[in-house]
């Protein structure tokens, strides 16, 4: 899976605001400091993660950028819609990848839709469930919740297999 530079950077910033007290603001100057970016890009992020309400400003001396939920109730699936537009529906998808042709070549009988409908799920579901508050947790605690959800989609596909066999 490919994700890119802006959606790293994003949530690596919404990481930063996650692990604030409550009250805490930081500034684009302190998360671009620590995050290693410059401040026009964290004030890119920033403004994605405001547009989609994910992030409020906080005005005066003691300002700056603070989640507007608790971290535990923001998914990385919400993070990753603000950043990016790139996550296309299936019909959305299809019509992308129509090569010269105006519809694809397989749209009537396509052998490679199932898998990407199966991985897009799956993605999906992995994001809706993981939480910014996951990702201030320490490595071992993160790494156990992700090996969790890992393994109940697996058995959940494995169950929808036997039922279609």
């Amino acid at each position: 899976m490919n994700v890119s530079a802006l959606e790293e950077y994003g949530l690596r910033c919404a990481v930063q605001l996650a692990s604030l007290a409550e009250g805490e603001t930081l500034s684009a100057p302190e998360i671009a400091e620590r995050e290693g970016l410059s401040i026009e890009y964290v004030s890119k992020f920033m403004l994605l993660l405001k547009r989609a309400s994910l992030v409020r400003t906080v005005r005066g001396m003691k300002g700056g950028f603070a989640l507007t939920r608790l971290p535990e109730e923001i998914s990385l699936k919400d993070v990753f819609d603000a950043l990016s537009n790139k996550r296309k529906a299936q019909d959305e998808f299809c019509k992308s990848f129509a090569g010269k042709s105006e519809t694809c070549v397989r749209s009537s009988a396509c052998t490679i839709r199932p898998f990407w409908e199966i991985l897009s799920l799956y993605v999906e579901e992995f994001t809706t469930k993981m939480t910014l508050r996951d990702l201030i947790q320490s490595e071992q605690v993160t790494l156990n919740k992700t090996r969790n959800i890992a393994q109940a989609n697996v058995e959940q596909y494995r169950k929808l297999k036997e039922m279609n066999a």
